[in-house]
């Protein structure tokens, strides 16, 4: 391999160990740190830089190891109903994400979830998770907000909802999920959810609870 492909591998593994380091997921800041340290090794192995070698080897053998430990921790989810009247943590779990919430569902007026439904899911004890939703008929439910936080965002708690929740709500007559999105970022989320696009209505997404 030639010298420019040798520099060009160098260049790549900063990059990838620098874009890590933004991670707010700590899976994600592993896996991407770890592919890092792996170009980094062969980049020093190249050039023989011994120390180069040594330090990401030794990154390498942390990020596996604390990767194997996520991977084997056993998570404990649950499903907390929640009203805005009943706790004063509602409001300020919103106020304190205020901005991040904001940034994800811009057209959502904030002070205008109270009269609907609310559930927290929480993971090991800690509420990563908001569901507002409301009861429409024909056996729907819209939701308003479905928001995870920054460090949480790995789709385990939203499977997890989607699929207990289900099972509260069906026994009531209810099966389509509905919800109205036009920011990107949400929709990729959306169809990884299993949603699908009206193609009669853009920004209107569907998922039937059989899904």
């Amino acid at each position: 391999m030639s010298i420019e492909w040798t520099e060009w591998l160098g260049y790549i593994a900063s990059v990838v160990v620098a874009i890590s380091l933004t991670m707010s997921n700590i899976r994600r800041l592993r896996w991407l740190n770890l592919i890092g340290a792996i170009a980094f090794t062969i980049y020093g192995a190249m050039l023989q830089l011994y120390p180069v070698m040594i330090v990401n080897g030794f990154i390498i053998g942390v990020n596996a190891y604390f990767l194997i430990r996520i991977t084997l921790t056993k998570e404990h989810f649950h499903l907390i109903p929640i009203s805005w009247d009943s706790s004063v943590f509602l409001p300020r779990f919103i106020d304190f994400y205020r901005m991040d919430i904001r940034k994800h569902f811009p057209d959502v007026k904030l002070d205008e979830l109270k009269p609907y439904r609310s559930i927290f899911i929480t993971r090991n004890v800690v509420p990563v998770g908001l569901f507002i939703y409301e009861h429409q008929e024909n056996g729907i439910i819209r939701i308003h907000l479905d928001y995870e936080i920054p460090s949480y965002r790995d789709y385990e708690s939203a499977r997890y909802f989607f699929r207990e929740f289900r099972n509260l709500v069906q026994k009531k007559g209810f099966h389509t999920y509905v919800t109205y999105c036009n920011i990107p970022v949400h929709q990729r989320y959306l169809r990884r959810m299993k949603f699908v696009e009206d193609p009669g209505e853009p920004g209107r997404f569907v998922r039937k609870m059989e899904d």
